[in-house]
């Protein structure tokens, strides 16, 4: 009997486990086009052993490991990056996935996400950017003066910028909707500095870039039209926005909190009319005009003046984005669930059709403060 319980303890345990030291976390990924129609993958492999020092001046380079292999799909350049590793790539960790401009211009994006989605080890929770100007493995092997990981770091920028709705998942939601493009965070890789006599490359969020039904580039935003697109697609938490008074010369600075977006379609269901009204609560920061918001007149004019000059920027991006027929605000979508039946006849050809779509952006702000002082310290 003792015998036969000892075997059955045996038989119970596990025979695949592996040891923390025994795997390595991918912290990051770079996808770059390579010759021959072939596609490289890179990872950013933590050591956990960190030492400090930005850029690299007392060992950044010490933190991390870029490993990289080309292959024929993801999986195959992956299969040869682990043939190189000593230990198991354990991705589950992963912070984010940099996709580079010319893949985006020369391979199938689609193709990629096969294996993201297919395999259960990713978490699609990471991040997907786009890197401009430059490959995706040399922003992986970028040092960061904080975070001593780029893709650590960019994933807290975008997060404590409130642009925390760019996950892998969504992009890929995104991207199989037939009424929504996604749009992709632009990262570009820049030189500062962080000290009196040292400068060194940092990558900095630089805008967005609007994508089509093929996953093509359509257009890049600058960052203050692509924080309006944010915005106007649902995806952003908050806000700053810095405005120019009616005199050409002082400003009002504003914190804009509760970020929410509202689709109506105006004229029933087979409308080619819709509204895109975007709502927020602002809270004044800074102010270099004369006015005395104490005064109750004063605060109601700046709420108003707020809302018609955001309502009027926030059109120009809503029109450039339509001259490109790609519907990153999801307005597809919403007259796909209200109109069902009128949409089964438009969907086959939505980014033509959203061109000519009549689309007004209103803005209903509510400014709820405006600090402790009514007039500026002029």
């Amino acid at each position: 009997m003792s015998v036969l319980m000892l075997l059955a303890c045996a038989a119970s345990g596990c025979t695949d486990f592996i040891e923390p030291n025994q795997l390595a976390f991918v912290m990051g990924t770079a996808v770059d086009h390579a010759d021959d129609g072939e596609v490289e993958v890179s990872h950013q492999i933590v050591i956990p052993t960190q030492k400090s020092g930005p850029f690299g001046g007392s060992g950044d380079s010490d933190s991390f490991v870029v490993m990289s292999a080309k292959g024929k799909n993801v999986f195959e350049a992956i299969h040869k990056v682990q043939k190189k590793m000593t230990r198991r790539l354990m991705p589950s960790h992963r912070q984010l996935i940099a996709i580079s401009e010319q893949y985006f211009q020369k391979n199938d994006v689609s193709t990629l996400f096969d294996k993201l989605n297919r395999d259960p080890a990713n978490n699609l929770r990471d991040i997907t950017v786009l890197v401009k100007g430059d490959l995706a493995k040399n922003f992986l092997l970028l040092d960061h003066p904080m975070e001593h990981l780029s893709s650590i770091a960019t994933g807290k920028e975008m997060e404590i910028n409130g642009m925390n709705r760019f996950s892998t998942r969504q992009f890929i939601i995104d991207s199989l909707s037939e009424g929504t493009r996604p749009l992709v965070p632009v990262l570009q890789i820049e030189q500062v500095k962080v000290r009196s006599k040292e400068t060194g490359p940092i990558a900095a969020l630089s805008g967005f870039a609007a994508l089509n039904k093929k996953l093509k580039i359509a257009g890049f935003l600058n960052d203050a039209e692509g924080a309006g697109a944010v915005w106007m697609s649902g995806k952003g938490t908050f806000h700053a926005i810095t405005l120019p008074w009616k005199n050409g010369k002082d400003t009002l600075s504003f914190r804009l909190t509760h970020l929410r977006r509202r689709i109506d379609s105006t004229d029933g269901p087979d409308s080619r009319r819709v509204v895109l009204t975007v709502m927020a609560q602002a809270y004044l920061l800074e102010n270099t005009t004369s006015l005395d918001l104490s005064e109750t007149h004063y605060m109601l004019e700046v709420q108003k003046y707020m809302n018609d000059k955001i309502s009027e920027d926030l059109q120009l991006t809503m029109d450039k984005v339509q001259e490109w027929g790609s519907d990153v605000f999801g307005i597809g979508e919403y007259l796909h669930r209200s109109s069902p039946y009128w949409w089964k006849s438009q969907k086959d050809d939505w980014d033509h059709k959203f061109e000519d779509l009549d689309v007004t952006v209103r803005s209903n702000i509510q400014l709820r403060s405006v600090g402790a002082s009514g007039t500026s310290f002029n």
